[in-house]
């Protein structure tokens, strides 16, 4: 058998270990560019935005499209999603202008290389044709979680467009046009530079929609790594089974692409029309002076608000926290965000799947996870990155996690399983695909000879089936672990697991990269003090699914009613901790 992902993932993994501080520049080049480009976006007004955008929709797309880029931001701004949108902007943008700085040279290389057409079409039909998901493995190994990986396999699967019509724009000019231009004496760089790039202008400005298109499809995608922005309130909603949150991202997200849209198919028809009338030209030029006069107090409004960014954060330690959209590690991380912010902390959390995050940590590309379940659900984990990884605390002791059913079940045993199928309806509803749980549950499958089909979902998803099958007083198996507040909402109880595939008891750490606790010791005491009882996360799950607030400020209502907390929590109240806040 010929194993090639053998071999592709010896490459990459060779390029990450001798090339790690050729991608830690370019992480921190790009990474400063995304974050000048949303600061910038974000410090402008929304009122100023909203009204300079429905201007441009007006000159360059029409009346309608004005009217409409008004009306949808505005929508988009009371829906409570404009800081959202101007990551998702920011990242489009920033995603585009790398992906046309290195796609119009290589167009305008294969518009006039037969040998580099050959070459580089097969890779721009591989670029175009990988599933997009592929390229978040690269990214997060290369350059861990956040915009810059989004941005990485967004420049990827959105670069082809803008390549393939520079390419073609460049080919269309007329050759008696080149050959009436080389007569005249033209060097090649006049002949490209003043009659070529003109007259294929309004092709690449197709090659531009498409790429701001395809950015754009990426969103969702993304942000399964921690890009941000609307792509984590639709991930959000998929992965939580928050309908209204779902539908209502997924607008604002519609509605950003057809301004967009709208937008350069209309710069692009206005180059047109306007090659075709040379009365326009002294127009044409009138309007880029203007056009780029704009763009010049743009890049140095968003040059200022980076300074003045720069500034400010060397007064502000900054600190990453990975989590996944796990109930209690949803919790636990808002609360240590809202503490540390009021200590004069600069918070970033970083949302993604578990092995991402630990390959996240483990790099220093992320600081701190607080969710790791130990010595089993997280083991294989641990034994492959436990060296370049550090135990700060413990958060939470006796978890529990197995097959869990309704208490009205009347089975006992995960042995009992086979001789009730069909009530069960041979399936068991799991939680997401690369969780250890999901791992501990296909071995119990496999070990108990069960006749049952594992489903992999969320844990959102997971409890909608569950409240579901509940409802109707329904048979159902899912995959469960303490502590998770459905068990205080339904009845539900434990399988028993006489081969103990699920293990002990389990508790809860806080993980970081290693040399976290040298770095920011100060840090690294909050975090060792950092422990809850099971009656103290149950509720603060339980604020966290009230859906009338942000995780934040959920987080803070219940830091506002339990204020204790936070002497516990800080390093010069850890003696407090000895004898009064043990957990159940």
């Amino acid at each position: 058998m010929i194993n090639i992902g053998k071999y592709i993932e010896i490459a990459i993994n060779w390029l990450t270990e001798h090339f790690a501080r050729f991608f830690d520049v370019i992480n921190d080049g790009v990474g400063g560019f995304i974050d000048a480009f949303q600061d910038g976006l974000t410090w402008i007004p929304f009122y100023v935005m909203i009204l300079g955008l429905a201007l441009l929709a007006w000159f360059k797309a029409g009346k309608g499209v004005g009217v409409f880029t008004a009306l949808g931001l505005l929508l988009i701004y009371g829906m409570g999603f404009w800081v959202e949108t101007m990551q998702t902007l920011a990242l489009v943008l920033s995603s585009t202008i790398i992906a046309l700085m290195i796609g119009v040279p290589l167009g305008i290389w294969t518009a006039r290389s037969d040998r580099a057409d050959k070459i580089i079409h097969p890779v721009l039909d591989l670029m175009q044709t990988m599933p997009a998901f592929v390229y978040l493995i690269p990214a997060v190994l290369f350059f861990g979680l956040g915009p810059v990986p989004g941005a990485f396999a967004t420049v990827i699967f959105a670069m082809p467009p803008v390549v393939r019509l520079t390419d073609l724009g460049i080919r269309q000019v007329p050759a008696d046009i080149v050959e009436a231009t080389r007569s005249f004496g033209a060097t090649s760089s006049q002949l490209l530079y003043k009659v070529q790039l003109p007259l294929a202008l309004p092709t690449i400005m197709t090659g531009v929609n498409q790429t701001i298109m395809l950015s754009l499809s990426m969103v969702v995608i993304a942000a399964m790594i921690s890009a941000g922005g609307l792509g984590e309130i639709v991930l959000r909603g998929i992965t939580q089974m928050k309908i209204g949150l779902g539908f209502e991202g997924g607008i604002a997200v519609v509605i950003l692409a057809i301004i967009l849209d709208r937008i350069t198919q209309g710069w692009a028809k206005g180059k047109v029309n306007k090659q075709r009338n040379k009365k326009h030209r002294k127009e044409r030029n009138r309007y880029m002076r203007r056009f780029t006069i704009i763009i010049g107090c743009c890049m140095l409004l968003v040059t200022l608000q980076f300074i003045f960014s720069c500034v400010d954060s060397k007064d502000r330690k900054k600190i990453s926290i990975a989590y996944a959209n796990w109930a209690e590690g949803i919790a636990m991380t808002n609360l240590a965000k809202v503490i540390l912010e009021d200590q004069g902390y600069r918070v970033t959390l970083k949302n993604a799947d578990i092995a991402p995050i630990f390959t996240s940590v483990a790099s220093g590309k992320a600081d701190v996870f607080m969710d790791a379940w130990l010595p089993v659900t997280h083991a294989d984990y641990m034994e492959q990155y436990g060296d370049r990884l550090e135990t700060l605390g413990t958060v939470y002791e006796h978890a529990k996690l197995g097959l869990v059913v309704p208490e009205y079940v009347t089975i006992r045993s995960i042995e009992d399983l086979n001789a009730h199928k069909d009530q069960f309806k041979g399936e068991i509803i799991g939680i997401d695909a690369g969780a250890g749980l999901m791992n501990s549950a296909d071995k119990a499958v496999q070990d108990y000879s069960l006749d049952f089909d594992l489903k992999s979902s969320s844990g959102a998803t997971m409890v909608a089936f569950l409240k579901k099958s509940i409802d109707a007083n329904e048979w159902i198996v899912v995959t469960g672990w303490t502590p998770h507040w459905m068990f205080s909402r339904y009845p539900l109880k434990f399988l028993e697991d006489p081969k103990e595939e699920f293990g002990d008891s389990e508790h809860i750490e806080v993980i970081a990269t290693k040399g976290f606790s040298e770095k920011d010791p100060y840090a690294a005491s909050f975090f060792k003090n950092f422990k809850l009882t099971d009656e103290q996360l149950s509720e603060l799950m339980y604020y966290m699914e009230d859906g009338t607030r942000t995780e934040s400020r959920s987080a803070r209502a219940w830091l506002e009613k339990h204020p204790e907390i936070i002497k516990l929590f800080l390093p010069s109240q850890e003696n407090q901790l000895n004898g009064s806040h043990e957990t159940n």
